[in-house]
C-alpha cells in the first residue's frame, strides 16, 4: 500500500516519479512469478561442466501452475452470484445487464489468475464510446493507488502508467519517459513524463462519473503473497531431483566399458559403439561397466516428501492422491478440503471487497447516466459457490426444511446448476402472480356460474308453483 498525506499534490513530476519507482522495484518479482507459472523455472538455467556435462536434463513440473489454476477454478469456476434483498424491492438488473454485455465472468476468471500469480491486481473501470461502464485488467506493474495516511485509508488517485523506449532495447536504462493516467474522484486526465516535467495532453482532462477513484486494487492476501510464491524453492528442489533422477538412468545407459587383458583397436571400438558387440576376447579377459547403484526407494520417498510439502504449504491439495479416489460425501470431501477451504475463504474476502468496490463504481455511474437506484452496498451480497460434486437431491431436501426460514433466492442459490438465483426468483414470482390472477378470475367465474344456476333453479320453482 503506497500512503501520502492526505493534502499532498499528487500533479506534481517529483510525487509521480517517486511513486513509479517505487513500484519499478517489484517488477522482477512480478516477471520471476510469472516465468513459474508458464513453464520456465529456474532449472532451464542450469548449467553443468565436466563429466556431468554428458547429461543435463531439465525437467519442468509445474506445480506453480497447477496451483494457481486449482485455486482459481475453485473459487471462480461457478460465476459470481450478486443478490439483495427482496423485500425492499431493489433493482440491480440494469447494473448486472451491463456486467452481462460485457461477460464479467470470464473477466473475473482472469483476475483472479493474475491475483493468484502475483499476489495483487488491478481493475481499471472507464466509459466506453456508447457511455456504458465497461472493466479492463491492469498489471500490477503498470498501477499504483495512493491511499492517504489516516487510519481508513481512503483513495486519493490511481495511477496507471507505460514506459516509452528510446530505441528497441526494452530495459530500465532505456526509458525516455512514461505515458501516465491519473485519476482521482473526479477526472481522469492523460499525462507524460517529457523533459522532466508533467505536461497534461491536450483536451484529455475529462470529468467522470463514478463517485470515486475508478481504480480498483485487488489482493490476494495482505502480505500481497502470490499462491505458490512460499513454494517456489520446493518447487526447484523437485525439478532438480526430477531432472538428476533422468540423468542418472542416461549415464547408467552409457556407463564406462572396462576391460582387463585384452587390447581393442578401431574397428572393435566402433563394432561396440555401433552394433553393441565385443568378440574374439582371450579366455582370461574380462568386460565389464562402471556403474552408480541406484536407489529409487530413498529417491521416490523423497520425491513424494517434497511434493507433498508443496502441497501442504500452498495449501492446494493433490486431487490425484487416493485420499480423493472412491465416492465420497460432499461432506467428506470438504473435510479433507479444509486446509484448502480456509484459504480459499481468505481469497473470497479479499476478492469480495474488490467486487463491492467495482459495484459502487457501476452503480454511481448508472445512477447518473441511466437513472438506476441508488443501491447502498450493505444491501448487496456477493455469494462465491464453490466448484465442486454436489449432492444437488441432498441440497433441495435442506431447501425443503429451511423454507419457512430463508428466503428464497438464498436457498436457489444453493443448487449447483443454478446461475442465477435472482432471474430465477422473479420468473417464480411473476408465475406466482399470474397463477394468483388465474384464480381470482377462476373464482369469480365461478361465483357467476354458481349465481347463474341459483337463478336458474329459483326460475324452476316459480314455474312450478304456477
Amino acid at each position: 500500500m503506497y500512503t501520502l498525506p492526505k493534502d499532498t499534490n499528487i500533479y506534481d513530476i517529483k510525487v509521480i516519479k517517486n511513486i513509479i519507482d517505487y513500484n519499478e522495484l517489484n517488477k522482477s518479482k512480478y516477471k520471476r512469478l510469472y516465468n513459474y507459472y508458464i513453464g520456465e523455472h529456474e532449472i532451464k538455467n542450469r548449467t553443468k561442466s565436466g563429466s556431468n556435462m554428458l547429461s543435463n536434463n531439465k525437467v519442468v513440473v509445474n506445480h506453480a501452475k497447477y496451483i494457481t489454476d486449482t485455486n482459481v477454478s475453485y473459487l471462480l469456476g461457478n460465476p459470481v452470484d450478486y443478490q439483495v434483498n427482496t423485500k425492499k424491492k431493489i433493482e440491480i438488473e440494469p447494473l448486472l445487464d451491463e456486467y452481462k454485455k460485457q461477460t464479467i465472468n470470464d473477466l473475473d476468471c482472469e483476475l483472479a489468475k493474475k491475483i493468484s500469480i502475483y499476489g495483487k491486481e488491478f481493475e481499471y473501470v472507464y466509459a466506453n464510446e456508447e457511455a456504458k461502464p465497461r472493466s479492463c485488467l491492469i498489471d500490477a506493474s503498470n498501477a499504483v493507488i495512493i491511499y492517504d495516511d489516516t487510519v481508513e485509508h481512503n483513495k486519493i488517485a490511481g495511477i496507471i502508467y507505460t514506459p516509452v523506449y528510446k530505441g528497441d532495447d526494452k530495459t530500465n536504462s532505456n526509458i525516455e519517459y512514461y505515458n501516465c493516467i491519473i485519476c482521482d474522484k473526479n477526472n481522469i486526465a492523460e499525462y507524460d513524463t517529457k523533459n522532466g516535467s508533467l505536461n497534461l495532453k491536450l483536451d484529455s482532462k475529462k470529468e467522470h462519473s463514478f463517485g470515486d477513484v475508478p481504480l480498483i486494487e485487488y489482493l490476494n492476501n495482505y502480505e500481497e503473497l502470490g499462491d505458490f510464491e512460499t513454494v517456489i524453492s520446493l518447487i526447484d528442489a523437485y525439478n532438480i531431483l526430477q531432472s538428476d533422477r533422468i540423468n542418472d538412468k542416461e549415464q547408467l545407459v552409457s556407463s564406462l566399458l572396462i576391460l582387463k587383458g585384452v587390447t581393442i583397436d578401431s574397428i572393435d571400438k566402433q563394432n561396440i559403439d555401433t552394433y553393441r558387440i565385443l568378440s574374439g576376447l582371450p579366455v582370461d579377459a574380462e568386460a565389464g561397466y562402471v556403474t552408480k547403484t541406484l536407489n529409487e526407494t530413498e529417491i521416490e520417498v523423497l520425491k513424494k516428501s517434497i511434493e507433498t510439502d508443496i502441497h501442504k504449504i500452498s495449501m492446494t491439495p493433490n486431487m490425484s492422491d487416493v485420499n480423493f479416489v472412491g465416492n465420497s460425501s460432499g461432506v467428506a470431501i470438504r473435510y479433507k478440503l479444509l486446509s484448502f477451504e480456509q484459504n480459499i475463504k481468505n481469497k473470497e474476502r479479499s476478492m469480495e471487497k474488490g467486487l463491492m468496490e467495482r459495484f459502487k463504481l457501476y452503480n454511481n455511474f448508472l445512477t447518473v447516466k441511466a437513472s438506476m437506484q441508488k443501491i447502498e452496498i450493505h444491501e448487496v451480497d456477493a455469494v462465491f459457490k464453490r466448484n465442486l460434486p454436489s449432492n444437488d437431491l441432498e441440497v433441495s431436501q435442506m431447501i425443503g426444511y429451511l423454507t419457512d426460514y430463508v428466503d428464497r433466492e438464498t436457498l436457489i442459490s444453493q443448487l449447483s446448476f443454478i446461475k442465477d438465483a435472482s432471474e430465477i426468483v422473479t420468473i417464480k414470482q411473476e408465475e406466482d402472480e399470474e397463477k394468483e390472477k388465474f384464480e381470482e378470475k377462476q373464482e369469480e367465474l365461478n361465483e357467476l356460474l354458481y349465481a347463474e344456476e341459483e337463478n336458474k333453479k329459483k326460475e324452476k320453482l316459480k314455474e312450478n308453483k304456477i
